[in-house]
């Protein structure tokens, strides 16, 4: 059966932009060649999705399956749309949860973080609430006594009583601080959030005499603007870093905007790796070495355990995603 990556490759639009439109997201913008690139797509494949408009596509049998059909789940994201526009990755997990759920039958009802408190009722009676990305303590208190048959996805914050589908955080940054051991670097700067990347490269820097509190920029936005803000503080320094670790590609957009602004060049002057490996990573000057994550296949694995719960599953399951470091130039191999 065809799947949304088969949609993707035949039209060449990312596998987000079509679930979006799949879903007839309102806040999506796309061009009217796009649009039909896409159901030429669907049409020719046989794309089955229990979500598409009888005008607008092919009508198929849904395949007869074990699966529970009909049945529904609701997903809570913390980002606002607007947000998340701007966020590939988060983007790309809510793009998984709806491609498994339109393969699998299941209807999707989604709430946004300021429409909790009014939506109680439907988060209560959901067989079970996705939580995608990271909550306040209260809202988690509030989440979990209206059901406790969450799914966290991208963080963890009730530990063994709930699902939870993760990235190693710790391990993909002691593998980037090593390669940044290795290739000898003096004064290593880190721009991200307060979290476990950030404790790792306080730990490793720590350990090996290179950390600088100026070269540590802490922001609650993971953007381009927080990434290009941060970097110019830097670049006003005496003494510049070799080598920035972007906690994602987005910030190191930003990062590579600030240093050309200056005059200096990547990886010259100084050293750029990101995280993610978004679409675009691999087109910038130079092509950014970052850290590859698999956010879309974390939102499939997310309804595949909600698919699990709903046939019985009696235990708590937490599944922790791997990465790949992605080596290009902006970064020298050692």
């Amino acid at each position: 059966m065809a799947t949304l990556k088969d949609i993707a490759q035949r039209a060449n639009i990312s596998t987000s932009t079509i679930s979006r439109f799949l879903n007839e997201d309102p806040t999506l913008s796309v061009s009217e060649d796009k649009k039909r690139a896409i159901l030429e797509a669907v049409e020719s494949l046989g794309y089955q999705s229990p979500k598409r408009s009888k005008k607008q596509f092919i009508h198929h049998e849904a395949p007869k399956t074990n699966e529970p059909v009909g049945a529904h789940v609701v997903m809570l994201n913390f980002l606002t749309p607007t947000q998340e526009i701007d966020d590939p990755y988060f983007t790309s997990i809510r793009a998984g949860i709806q491609n498994r759920c339109l393969e699998k039958g299941i209807d999707l009802r989604t709430l946004h973080l300021d429409q909790v408190d009014t939506n109680l009722k439907l988060i209560e009676n959901s067989p079970a609430l996705i939580a995608v990305g990271h909550f306040a303590d209260h809202v988690v208190d509030t989440l979990y006594k209206a059901n406790r048959n969450i799914i966290f996805v991208d963080s963890n914050p009730l530990g063994s009583k709930t699902d939870a589908v993760l990235i190693d955080r710790f391990a993909l940054s002691e593998e980037v601080m090593q390669n940044i051991l290795k290739n000898r670097c003096k004064r290593p700067a880190f721009i991200g959030n307060n979290e476990e990347r950030l404790h790792v490269f306080r730990k490793v820097t720590k350990e090996n005499g290179l950390y600088h509190e100026t070269l540590c920029k802490v922001s609650k936005e993971y953007c381009i603007e927080s990434g290009y803000q941060a970097m110019k503080e830097m670049l006003r320094l005496d003494e510049l870093p070799d080598v920035v670790y972007a906690a994602t590609d987005m910030v190191a957009v930003g990062v590579y905007r600030a240093i050309y602004e200056c005059g200096l060049t990547i990886p010259g002057d100084i050293q750029v790796i990101g995280t993610n490996d978004i679409s675009s990573a691999r087109h910038m000057s130079p092509s950014l070495t970052t850290m590859r994550l698999f956010p879309f296949e974390m939102g499939e694995i997310a309804i595949d355990m909600f698919i699990e719960k709903m046939a019985g599953r009696p235990y708590k399951k937490t599944v922790l995603f791997g990465h790949e470091f992605i080596w290009r130039d902006s970064f020298k191999m050692a």
